[in-house]
C-alpha cells in the first residue's frame, strides 16, 4: 500500500504564496486535494476579483473539471505556501469505484459550497455595506459557532472592502455598541448567530421604515 510520501512524492504539487493553480475559464483536467496550506477560490465580478472561499487542509477543489470536463468556473489560488495532491480523471474514477464514502463526501461538499458560493457571490454584489458585513459575519457564525472569532484581514477579505476600510470600521462600532460583536485588536468575537440575526433584521427594517 503506498505511503503518504510515495503520494506526494508521485502527485503532490507545490504552489508559492499568491500563485495561480488554475485561472477562471481555463480548460481544466485535474482536481486537487489540500495537504498543506490554504487556498482561496475567487470569482470575477463587475467589481473586479472576489474570494468566494479559503479551504484548508483536507478539503478538496477543482473536482468539477474531472466530472463535466467545463472550464473551470472559479480561480483557485495558493493563500499561503501550499502542497496539493492533483487527481487527473483517470485517477478520481479509480478512487470513486473503490470508495463509496468519497463519493458521498464528494456529493455532499459539491452541494455545499455551490449553496455558499452562491451566497457569497450575491453578498459581494450588493452596494449595501452594512448588509455585506453582516452576512459575511452571519456565514461566519453559522459555520464556526457561537463566540467564534474572525480575523479583521479575513473580514476585509471576505467583504471585499479593502479600499472601504473607514467605512468597515464604521460598521463594526456600530455592531460593537449594539453587543452583538466584540473587537479586540484585529480578532472580532462574534457573539451568536440569533444575535446577529437580529441585527440583521433591524437594518432590514431601518432600511425600509427609516430610523426607529
Amino acid at each position: 500500500m503506498p505511503t503518504e510520501d510515495d503520494i506526494l512524492g508521485r502527485y503532490g504539487r507545490q504552489f508559492g504564496a499568491g500563485e495561480y493553480i488554475f485561472k477562471e475559464g481555463a480548460v481544466g483536467e485535474e482536481m486537487f486535494i489540500i495537504h498543506s496550506g490554504s487556498v482561496k477560490i475567487t470569482k470575477k465580478t463587475d467589481d473586479g476579483e472576489k474570494t468566494l472561499v479559503t479551504l484548508g487542509a483536507g478539503d478538496f477543489f477543482g473536482e468539477m473539471a474531472v466530472i463535466d470536463k467545463d472550464v473551470r468556473s472559479a480561480s483557485a489560488i495558493a493563500a499561503a505556501d501550499t502542497v496539493c495532491i492533483a487527481l487527473n480523471e483517470e485517477l478520481f474514477e479509480q478512487q470513486m469505484q473503490r470508495n463509496a464514502k468519497i463519493v458521498k463526501k464528494i456529493l455532499k461538499n459539491m452541494s455545499s459550497r455551490i449553496r455558499s458560493m452562491n451566497e457569497q457571490l450575491k453578498n459581494l454584489t450588493t452596494k449595501d455595506f452594512n448588509m455585506r458585513v453582516v452576512n459575511t459575519l452571519l456565514m461566519h457564525v453559522s459555520k464556526s459557532g457561537d463566540n467564534s472569532s474572525i480575523s479583521l484581514n479575513s473580514l476585509i477579505t471576505e467583504t471585499a472592502m479593502d479600499e472601504h476600510k473607514d467605512k468597515l470600521h464604521e460598521i463594526l462600532s456600530a455592531m460593537e455598541k449594539a453587543k452583538v460583536i466584540a473587537v479586540n485588536g484585529d480578532s472580532i468575537a462574534v457573539s451568536s448567530a440569533d444575535n446577529i440575526g437580529k441585527y440583521k433584521q433591524y437594518l432590514e427594517m431601518k432600511k425600509a421604515f427609516g430610523e426607529i
